[in-house]
């Protein structure tokens, strides 16, 4: 018998009855832990696809491609148009599926490519408006941060993709809308001339009970602001677009916003898409006139629209051109972003 077991079964014995049960009970104990702990170590629980558990709408961190995304969130229910993914390697076009919406994030351009999101009336409200920016500390660290300041005496405003008026139900909605990654240098009277006036008619679209799917973005380099051309801010730390861009699908509503809305996509859904140059020089009030297809803005961007549409529908919808009539925009006292 090994000396250090023999010394320790004599040391036990010169030990009075209740010493001994204790030491009996520790043993047991440690044996028991022991085992659990091998249990566990042998016997993993499931995780990653193979689990069961739910995740959550939304969040701060980006979802997977394709259809688990719009399973995830409404604001991708016709698709992700540049195939953007959650890989932060994939440093110019990287998913982020917010909870108020999903954007495809350029960290070169330090701009979304994109940005996707749903308007049902409750998400309108009037809830205030944030004061500040904030950089997105959801970005992968290797990512550069973008910051209010950069914006600062540019002669570009801080434009919203997603706007706050959309998100306007609650102030943690409204609040969500200012931060940086949802943000591109917008032209003064781009941004709050006829950008505004759009996405004010946009609302009142939702108001007459309608669901909008909405995309927007920047595309291209080199705008101007108020105090004249530019093509980047902060020592080319954020690229100044060229144009803004948006697409809109219009669902006549008939019952709550859910996927079912895809089902509802026919070729006479309205669909409203823009181009508008990024030039306070050529931009006044009115936004009707910059209307075009949606085939137009794939030709300039490369992006693919309503990949989760059926693919006669999607052709359909990427064609169309809105000749809804638009009565003249009143002016209005709108704040710089």
């Amino acid at each position: 018998m090994d000396p250090l077991v023999r010394a320790s079964v004599s040391a036990f014995r010169q030990l009075d009855r209740r010493a001994q049960v204790a030491v009996l009970i520790v043993l047991a104990i440690a044996g028991l832990i022991a085992a659990v702990v091998y249990y566990q170590r042998t016997h993993p629980r499931a995780t990653g696809p193979t689990a069961t558990t739910q995740q959550p709408q939304g969040g701060p961190q980006a979802a997977p491609t394709g259809g688990t995304t719009a399973a995830l969130s409404p604001n991708l229910l016709l698709g992700n148009p540049s195939g953007a993914t959650a890989d932060p390697s994939n440093r110019s076009n990287y998913l982020m599926i917010k909870p108020y919406y999903a954007l495809s994030y350029n960290d070169g351009a330090g701009t979304p490519n994109w940005v996707s999101w749903r308007v049902v009336s409750s998400d309108l409200g009037d809830a205030p408006r944030k004061r500040l920016f904030d950089p997105d500390n959801t970005l992968p660290p290797t990512f550069k941060v973008v910051t209010q300041r950069d914006y600062t005496g540019s002669g570009f405003d801080r434009g919203h993709m997603c706007p706050h008026s959309d998100r306007a139900a609650t102030q943690e909605m409204s609040y969500a809308t200012f931060v940086m990654t949802n943000i591109i240098p917008q032209a003064p009277n781009v941004n709050q001339k006829a950008w505004a006036q759009l996405e004010m008619y946009c609302r009142d679209l939702v108001r007459r009970r309608n669901h909008l799917y909405v995309i927007a973005g920047p595309n291209g380099r080199g705008g101007r602001g108020s105090n004249g051309s530019a093509e980047s801010l902060a020592g080319g730390k954020v690229t100044v677009p060229a144009e803004c861009w948006k697409v809109i699908v219009v669902v006549p509503e008939s019952g709550p916003a859910s996927d079912d809305d895809l089902s509802k996509l026919t070729p006479r859904n309205r669909v409203i898409a823009v181009v508008m140059p990024n030039d306070n020089d050529a931009v006044g009030e009115e936004w009707a006139k910059f209307r075009t297809t949606a085939a137009e803005i794939e030709r300039r961007t490369g992006f693919h629209f309503f990949d989760r549409v059926p693919a006669d529908v999607a052709t359909a919808l990427r064609q169309k051109v809105d000749g809804a009539a638009v009565a003249p925009p009143t002016p209005m006292n709108h704040s710089a972003d």
